[in-house]
């Protein structure tokens, strides 16, 4: 990959005036008296099968060899460079010239100006955690829990003033609830649930701009870390809104769908969507599917069963138990899922 980075660069530098003597361009005819005639492409040089990422952070130059275009020509007017299979450099008489190292993950490189080398090496590769499945499901559950426990919150209606009970951790009663309002003239009630909607999938593209590139059961600390941060203030900022409004902005319903968005899809990418911690509506029909499966002896998804089975149990009890808390703490409830988030973000951080 380094070396066919140096011949790309080599490509690019081609690109000046047919008159140029500089480095960039290759000698076609010896003979020519120094006209560089066409833009050959650069040889393919194979890589080296395997580096010392040590050796390479150190890059050495590369074999480089000048020559004359003819007899009148100087060396420093038409240099021929020679890239070997370890480390490709351009001549230290390239006023302004950048070589990679030969590293297999291309991290490290070396910058040559006027002669005279600064190394600098690229930042390493993020932090990663191996989850097992029986580990992902348990973080799952925890999830499934909070999820039920916020969606439970805006769903009994005890923060609004108008008594208005909406899902947070759903939208499939909101997608028809749209539909009815526009069906029956009532836009502002199809407004509000387009905006629940949108929330709830505003806060999967936020999970997706953090972490654009998962690996299932894989957590890249410094990807999944800010998704979970900003899931936190969101349930902050959506506890004070429901603090200081009263109940009477929607505004907190939300903020709190954004958060609960985030967390499905942090969950459902990283475990190829056998933990999903909102959004019960597939696992209900899942569960029943594969418990027919079981009764009639198919035992393939026994496993996914009971999974789904716990992930069920886990977001009943959280919509159990925030009854009784939103109704004890108001609108303060909300902010033990934030605390939640916060502490997940920040042990990622320091894992």
């Amino acid at each position: 990959l380094a070396t066919q980075y140096v011949q790309y660069v080599f490509h690019q530098q081609a690109t000046c005036a047919p008159n140029c003597r500089c480095t960039c361009r290759a000698e076609v005819n010896p003979t020519s008296s120094g006209n560089f005639a066409g833009r050959p492409p650069m040889p393919y040089v194979p890589a080296t099968p395997s580096v010392d990422r040590n050796a390479a952070t150190s890059t050495t130059r590369s074999n480089i060899s000048s020559r004359g275009g003819s007899s009148s020509s100087s060396a420093a007017e038409s240099p021929v460079v020679e890239i070997s299979t370890s480390t490709a450099t351009l001549p230290s008489s390239s006023p302004d010239a950048t070589a990679v190292s030969a590293n297999s993950d291309d991290e490290n490189v070396a910058t040559y100006r006027g002669g005279s080398t600064e190394a600098s090496v690229c930042e390493p590769s993020p932090k990663k955690i191996t989850l097992s499945t029986k580990a992902a499901v348990l973080a799952g559950c925890a999830l499934a829990f909070n999820g039920g426990y916020v969606n439970g919150a805006t769903l009994s209606g005890i923060l609004s003033a108008e008594n208005v009970k909406q899902a947070s951790a759903a939208v499939t009663g909101a997608w028809t609830n749209s539909a009815l309002g526009i069906a029956t003239g009532n836009y502002a009630q199809a407004l509000f649930n387009a905006k629940c909607i949108g929330s709830y999938m505003g806060g999967s593209l936020i999970a997706s701009l953090c972490n654009p590139f998962p690996k299932p059961f894989e957590i890249s600390t410094d990807r999944v870390s800010p998704a979970f941060l900003i899931g936190s203030l969101l349930l902050y900022a959506s506890s004070s809104v429901a603090s200081k409004s009263g109940g009477s902005n929607k505004a907190y319903i939300y903020l709190a769908a954004i958060a609960c968005g985030i967390q499905n899809s942090v969950t459902s990418v990283l475990t190829s969507n056998l933990v999903r911690s909102a959004h019960f509506s597939g696992i209900t029909s899942d569960i029943g599917t594969f418990l027919g499966q079981v009764i009639r002896g198919n035992s393939a998804n026994a496993m996914k069963l009971r999974v789904f089975c716990c992930l069920a149990a886990s977001f009943w009890t959280g919509g159990l138990i925030s009854f009784s808390v939103t109704d004890a703490l108001s609108s303060s409830s909300l902010l033990i899922s934030a605390a939640f988030f916060f502490a997940i973000a920040v042990g990622l951080m320091v894992a």
